[in-house]
């Protein structure tokens, strides 16, 4: 699991005081609220600084998984393009073998 979808998770567990069962489970069948739908959307924004487009939310589906995604769409829309790159470069001048020592370490 992602560093975002674990927080998202988080949120979740601490708005609908249980952690999800999977990925796919949808916010409402897991005991959702409109209430608990307004917290969960405060704490991703004071979280994550992002705002979750509730039309987008609802048209694809809340889950975890989307609701994760989300979150990871707008926080790289949001990013430096300069900062993306120069990250890209740095990815791009590594070996797999590199990669794979830096995925192993949780880096």
């Amino acid at each position: 699991m992602s560093p975002t979808s674990t927080g998202v998770a988080r949120i979740w567990a601490d708005v609908l005081g249980a952690a999800p069962e999977a990925a796919d489970t949808d916010f409402f069948a897991a005991g959702g609220t409109s209430l608990a739908l307004v917290r969960f959307l405060a704490a991703v924004q004071d979280e994550f600084g992002v705002e979750l487009p509730l039309d987008r939310l609802f048209g694809e589906g809340f889950t975890l998984a989307r609701a994760s995604a989300m979150v990871e769409e707008l926080l790289l829309a949001a990013a430096d393009p300069d900062e993306l790159a120069s990250l890209t470069a740095e990815l791009e001048s590594l070996s797999d073998e590199e990669i794979q020592l830096l995925l192993a370490d949780g880096a």
